[in-house]
């Protein structure tokens, strides 16, 4: 099963779960910033990191809706 669970570029402990991210802007096909809250630290925080396989649906369903980037339909 793939990694969904990170580090905390605050405090270093491995509590963020990307799939209960707040916010996410794609920077490309793979990688993605997600801001996240930190269960173990309490901060919300931000990190550039891979986008798991679980949420490639959304971010792809998301992109079709305004025809961008791997939503985009090429004639």
């Amino acid at each position: 099963m793939e990694e969904t669970v990170v580090k905390c570029p605050n405090c270093g402990a491995k509590a963020l779960d990307l799939r209960t991210y707040s916010s996410m802007m794609v920077l490309s096909n793979t990688q993605a910033l997600f801001a996240a809250h930190c269960d173990h630290c309490g901060q919300t925080v931000s990190a550039v990191e891979t986008i798991p396989g679980v949420l490639y649906p959304d971010v792809f369903q998301a992109a079709s809706e305004v025809n961008a980037g791997m939503g985009r339909t090429v004639e």
